[in-house]
């Protein structure tokens, strides 16, 4: 019974039916602009915390080393 009702779901003959496709009530357009805030946000945060761990080596006072040493 899931498979047929996942069947009918997902199943498209052309690109064109896709386009008024409703996912979770939003069509693929709204989807775009979140995947785009969203790895933008965790590309930010990957860049702050490299950064920051940069700060805090270097505030050490040690030197800082590479990782094969």
């Amino acid at each position: 019974m899931t498979f047929n009702f996942l069947h009918l779901y997902f199943l498209f003959t052309t690109n064109n039916d896709v386009q008024n496709l409703l996912i979770f009530g939003h069509n693929i357009n709204t989807w775009l602009i979140y995947v785009l805030i969203f790895f933008g946000l965790t590309s930010l945060a990957f860049v702050l915390v490299w950064f920051t761990g940069f700060l805090v080596e270097s505030k050490s006072g040690q030197s800082i080393k590479q990782p094969w040493e």
